[in-house]
């Protein structure tokens, strides 16, 4: 009976033991918890960012490079500088453009520095940092033997007009063009190919990547139609909440900008990009 009773004695002894570890474990678990997201980037030593890199001289791909050196651009120059400030590992997830904006929105990458214009909708999703780049002008491309036709906005009134899915222009024609007949493109290029073989009238762009295409096509045309914009530049997105992160990622950007480096990134991206043959925007 009394080895019985001993037992027992040190079968509890043992239990309250386990249980005390375990209760001492799950304190300092919790006291370790990153309280937000720039805590858990600088504690696992790593950031993602999210791009498509098909908009050069933003962001592309050489393909003579391997892995995470394969993308190159001003952008993918600025996430590595970012990475380095905040003394981390930089993982470049390469999707296409909806997955982007959804990837950040859900949360699942930590920050989207890939071309991605201001607007107030963005805004409602996501947290959007300082403007790095000064935005360019929104227009319309046309072909080239229509341009005399098209002099504002009215006069794209019942024409069809294309535009790549999830960009910025996708919401300035579906905001100023409401009698327009809107048509989406997975692509860019797709949109393009399209008013060169007639099937759209017009295709929403960027003025300098219009430009780009008629520099390579001069049966296209850049109008000298323009969409208003409010707030006008190239930001970083993260997480919708993730303030600690924005706002670091902003004392970054006031950096980039005093030192004028973002300027040497592009010109030296467009270089690039121009050698591989690469159309930049």
């Amino acid at each position: 009976m009394k080895k019985i009773k001993a037992a027992a004695i040190l079968l509890l002894a043992c239990t309250a033991a386990v249980l005390a570890a375990c209760g001492g474990g799950a304190e300092k678990t919790d006291a370790a918890k990153p309280a937000n997201r720039l805590e858990k980037i600088l504690a696992e030593g790593k950031i993602t960012n999210v791009c498509e890199p098909y908009f050069a001289p933003y962001e592309f791909i050489d393909n003579e490079k391997e892995g995470q050196d394969q993308f190159r651009g001003a952008d993918m120059e600025f996430a590595r500088y970012i990475a380095k400030e905040l003394g981390v590992e930089l993982e470049i997830v390469p999707l296409e453009w909806s997955a982007v904006l959804t990837g950040v929105t859900e949360g699942k990458y930590d920050m989207a520095v890939a071309g991605l214009g201001y607007s107030e909708e963005r805004a409602k999703n996501m947290e959007l940092t300082e403007v790095y780049q000064q935005g360019s002008e929104q227009g319309i491309m046309v072909r080239a033997e229509d341009l005399d036709k098209y002099q504002s906005l009215e006069d794209f009134k019942g024409k069809k007009v294309g535009f790549q899915s999830g960009t910025l222009q996708e919401m300035l024609a579906t905001a100023q063009l409401p009698d327009s007949e809107l048509v989406t493109y997975d692509l860019i290029n797709n949109a393009v190919l399209a008013l060169d073989s007639k099937k759209v009238d017009a295709v929403a762009v960027s003025v300098p990547n219009g430009e780009m295409f008629v520099a390579s096509n001069p049966k296209l045309a850049v109008t000298g139609v323009y969409f208003e914009q409010g707030k006008n530049g190239n930001c970083i997105a993260v997480p919708k909440g993730e303030t600690e992160l924005k706002e670091r990622l902003n004392e970054i950007i006031a950096d980039v900008k005093e030192k004028g480096l973002y300027l040497e990134w592009l010109e030296q991206a467009r270089a690039e990009a121009e050698q591989l043959g690469i159309e930049t925007n």
